[in-house]
């Protein structure tokens, strides 16, 4: 539900206060979502855009386990397709993260039919664990801490990015578009199965165990293969991500009874190019608001606040910040500001600080009518007659 600030008249003020329904937990600093929506699952913790498409994968043969090696006769000219259940997240960067990219990529692939609202935690590996997951791939392994409460004492000191991400110069609001190459990721790249042919019917599965190359091994010695590149394209209502490059596929052993990376593996592997497509529109009920304007991604967080009627939890009253509701007259901060906007009646200052990363106070100058947003914690102390601060 979306809450009106009151203002004295006179803007005679205190501290902040908190609401009795914001998260006493929630921490600023951190790009995750306030605790305290009612129905939010593991998978949509973070800050930032969520899009939901089916994502194609497209598999041809090309050499057989080495380069002196053929593709066998039954996978010879083949391209192999499937299509899987997807959502990818794009969000905001935690001080943990350690690289250059400004954004978290992550991209998940999932039984048809899945319902990702309805699924619950059990492990602290969710979703990781799950039967319905079929792949992902992740920019930074971010996922793993998902919890809104971490504090900076427990965090991760530095989660290196897994490939990296170059945004390009954009034109004013033209979408986002960034892109990068999967190298050398240290094994931190998730497998899939996917059906292609049998080579040897007699022994093998046609599932194969498929895995992105993304460095040089004594197999693919001599072949001209490539680093996989992706490219991916967002704004406030779709995405496009693309992943070219080159796999190899590992038929099952038809008498394996263990499951995924455990079975055993068949001796007829091929390598051959691969393309994985997902060209996704928005799910406006888990995202935040894309600010498409700034030079960098940036959202306006409202999924927690009340400040967006089409997100999850806008009439639960969920508050993630806590909201001002008293001024203090004729007083300022006198730390430099890191957002300023026009405000006239002063609550207007206060909703912008509500959703922006970091900003823990406002000031407001009564006679220009500007918002000045900061982030000091404690009560103003130097007068100002034409100010008031919250």
């Amino acid at each position: 539900m979306r809450r009106v600030l009151q203002v004295l008249a006179c803007c005679l003020i205190c501290p902040l206060i908190v609401s009795a329904e914001a998260d006493p937990k929630y921490n600023a600093s951190f790009p995750f979502r306030p605790s305290n929506v009612t129905g939010l699952t593991e998978l949509y913790l973070w800050v930032g855009s969520y899009y939901n498409a089916t994502t194609k994968i497209e598999f041809t043969p090309k050499i057989g386990s080495t380069t002196n090696t053929s593709v066998c006769k039954n996978l010879q000219g083949q391209t192999f397709t499937a299509e899987f259940q997807s959502f990818l997240a794009i969000t905001e960067r935690g001080p943990y993260n350690a690289g250059s990219n400004p954004v978290n990529a992550l991209l998940t692939l999932w039984n048809s039919g899945t319902n990702l609202s309805s699924l619950s935690s059990s492990t602290t590996t969710f979703p990781w664990t799950s039967s319905s997951l079929r792949w992902y791939l992740e920019s930074a392994p971010w996922v793993l801490y998902a919890t809104n409460t971490t504090t900076e004492s427990d965090s991760p000191t530095a989660l290196h990015d897994i490939f990296n991400l170059t945004l390009s110069p954009r034109a004013k609001e033209a979408p986002y578009n960034l892109t990068g190459i999967i190298k050398n990721a240290d094994a931190r790249l998730d497998t899939f199965d996917l059906d292609l042919r049998s080579c040897n019917t007699s022994i093998e599965s046609s599932q194969n165990y498929m895995s992105l190359i993304d460095r040089d091994w004594s197999n693919n010695a001599g072949w001209n293969w490539t680093y996989p590149s992706v490219d991916l394209q967002f704004d406030s209502q779709t995405a496009n991500f693309t992943v070219n490059g080159y796999a190899a596929a590992f038929p099952y052993w038809l008498s394996s009874t263990a499951s995924g990376e455990h079975r055993q593996l068949g001796p007829d592997e091929v390598q051959g190019t691969i393309k994985i497509s997902f060209f996704g529109v928005i799910d406006p009920y888990h995202s935040d608001t894309l600010v498409n304007t700034s030079t960098t991604p940036t959202w306006l967080r409202t999924v927690g606040f009340g400040n967006n009627s089409m997100n999850i939890g806008y009439d639960s009253g969920a508050l993630g910040w806590p909201r001002a509701s008293h001024w203090e007259a004729t007083k300022r901060h006198g730390t430099a500001w890191f957002g300023k906007l026009d405000a006239k009646p002063p609550k207007e200052c206060t909703e912008p600080c509500a959703s922006y990363l970091g900003c823990q106070s406002v000031n407001f100058h009564q006679r220009t009518k500007k918002c000045y947003l900061g982030k000091r914690t404690s009560k103003p102390t130097l007068d100002a007659p034409s100010w008031a601060t919250a």
